[in-house]
């Protein structure tokens, strides 16, 4: 198993955010990187949410935040238990693409909030096959299918 490392997201990370949020494979899921910035510096001292930085051997590669699945109104989780933490992330750095990192740090962050929560859920897009992959592989199962507040149609997977 990797030591990967997890620290909050400060305002000097927020150009590295941007970086990231640019490219090409982020781009497609995380659209509009002025608004996910925006959203970014605004979310920094709530603590509702805890957004933070994955490193190996102090390279940061990617970013992942967690929230109770209440907190934002998002529809998709309405029917979760109380408790429940939703968690969204992504790979920022290509390096460390394609070699088992997403669902290695995955993993090492779910096993942090499983021994404070009751289950942790995740809502990819349906045509994200690729990451409902890798969720599956952290050990998420399919739940349902459901629409977001835009409409949109995710996989919702829990990990109990």
């Amino acid at each position: 198993m990797r030591n990967y490392s997890f620290r909050r997201l400060v305002p000097d990370d927020l150009p590295l955010m941007q970086r990231w949020l640019q490219t090409s494979h982020v781009k497609v899921w995380w659209p509009n990187a002025e608004k996910q910035i925006a959203l970014m510096q605004q979310d920094m001292n709530n603590s509702d949410i805890n957004m933070l930085v994955v490193s190996l051997i102090n390279r940061p590669f990617a970013y992942i935040h967690d929230h109770d699945a209440r907190s934002f109104g998002m529809p998709q989780y309405a029917d979760l238990p109380p408790g429940t933490r939703v968690i969204a992330t992504f790979v920022g750095d290509t390096d460390f693409m394609g070699q088992g990192h997403s669902a290695g740090y995955i993993d090492a962050r779910l096993r942090d909030l499983r021994l404070r929560y009751p289950m942790v859920a995740v809502g990819p897009n349906t045509t994200d096959t690729r990451t409902i992959g890798i969720y599956a592989q952290a050990g998420f199962h399919k739940r349902r299918l459901a629409s977001t507040r835009d409409g949109k149609l995710v996989q919702v997977m829990t990990h109990l």
